[in-house]
């Protein structure tokens, strides 16, 4: 990865890419922070066809293999690029996602009001439930604005594509090493869900955020220790270690 080690970040589904602003800042001593707007990229919207896109992008940016961080959606295409495109991965950090979408509560019904009712309503009950507090005001038009402009059969797409996606057989071959970070107070997926990720990769280890969907805006020094914990093991120093409990975490959200 050379003296600036890069960490490619992928939102979650209706997510800006702002969302990794927090945590940009601060790993900024740590290694560089590249969003992906992967959602904005021309069809098509599975899974499998972003993941080979994104390891085609990795290779003529960086031309070798990085850390990624994914989010949500983000999270699910990064477990596809480590296990279909090895090579292009050093580590994993993924935040409330999961090897499939079994339990997650509410993809059926988003499905359905982006095929009946695409909107401001919708854009906006996805993003709020994606964060344990209100976001500030101005922040929240920000993401809304970014939303507003993505195309719903895209959405729509990758959001089937992933609900109809089980990775759970090919977790045993991702050996990088890899955090799973989940929030406490996640409104779409359960604790237990990152848990169960997180024993079935080979090399992970889990941290409780005090957080709802979205850690790496609510706390980003949370996902920031988790990713140097990820950063030193993919360079051979030091060994897996889980985070620190959930009552010291609580105040960050």
């Amino acid at each position: 990865m050379g003296s600036a080690p890069v960490l490619v970040a992928l939102p979650g589904t209706l997510c800006a890419p702002g969302v990794f602003d927090s945590l940009a800042a601060a790993l900024k001593a740590d290694l560089r922070v590249e969003p992906v707007s992967w959602l904005t990229w021309p069809g098509p919207w599975d899974i499998p066809a972003l993941a080979s896109r994104l390891a085609d992008h990795i290779g003529a940016t960086w031309g070798g293999p990085v850390l990624v961080c994914g989010h949500s959606t983000g999270g699910a295409i990064a477990l596809q690029l480590a296990a279909r495109h090895p090579g292009t991965v050093d580590g994993l950090v993924l935040a409330d996602t999961g090897a499939h979408m079994r339990g997650h509560g509410d993809v059926g019904a988003i499905l359905d009001r982006i095929r009946a009712g695409w909107g401001e309503d919708l854009r906006a009950a996805v993003l709020d439930r994606s964060f344990a507090r209100p976001l500030p005001g101005a922040v929240r038009a920000r993401f809304l604005a970014w939303a507003a402009e993505l195309d719903p059969q895209a959405v729509y797409d990758v959001l089937a594509s992933q609900r109809d996606l089980d990775l759970t057989a090919q977790l045993s071959g991702i050996t990088q090493p890899a955090a799973v970070v989940h929030g406490a107070h996640d409104r779409a997926r359960s604790p237990e869900q990152g848990r169960e990720l997180a024993r079935s990769l080979p090399d992970a280890t889990f941290w409780l955020a005090g957080t709802g969907h979205t850690p790496v805006w609510e706390a980003p020094e949370v996902v920031a220790a988790a990713t140097r914990d990820v950063l030193a093991r993919a360079g051979g120093a030091g060994s897996p270690v889980d985070g620190p409990p959930i009552a010291a975490l609580d105040d960050q959200v």
